[in-house]
């Protein structure tokens, strides 16, 4: 069932925008811009003071700083697919012989089975 409200903490608004921006290092903290705007008019006799948001966002943060959300965490970098033949993902599992359930099977398959790694995680670029 819907909800008619739905109330975020500020280090919840600051994991959203991380995942919606795509950031995926760094620390960030919740950024509010304020408008400050003072008045004393014939409609109202005292003074008074409207202050309305002017915007929502995030900034960087030191890694001291207890309200500061590291995106690494929360949205981590996804390994980038390589598709050159040379760093493709060879499994080779030639056994000789039927070895049905035992160890011997299994030994003989973990000494053919040669993999390298077809995933690379993106780094800084250089």
């Amino acid at each position: 069932m819907a909800s008619n409200e739905y109330t975020l903490s500020h280090q919840d608004v600051v994991r959203a925008v991380i995942i919606h921006q795509n950031i995926h290092e760094g620390f960030w903290t919740l950024n509010i811009n304020f408008n400050v705007a003072a008045t004393h008019g014939p409609q109202v006799p005292d003074p008074c003071l409207a202050v309305t948001i002017k915007g929502i966002g995030i900034m960087r943060a030191s890694s001291t700083d207890p309200l500061a959300i590291n995106a690494a965490l929360v949205n981590p970098a996804t390994p980038e697919r390589v598709d050159s033949p040379e760093r493709s993902v060879h499994i080779a599992a030639a056994v000789n012989g039927t070895h049905e359930g035992s160890m011997q099977f299994c030994r003989d398959a973990y000494r053919s089975v040669a993999v390298q790694s077809a995933l690379r995680v993106p780094g800084k670029p250089s």
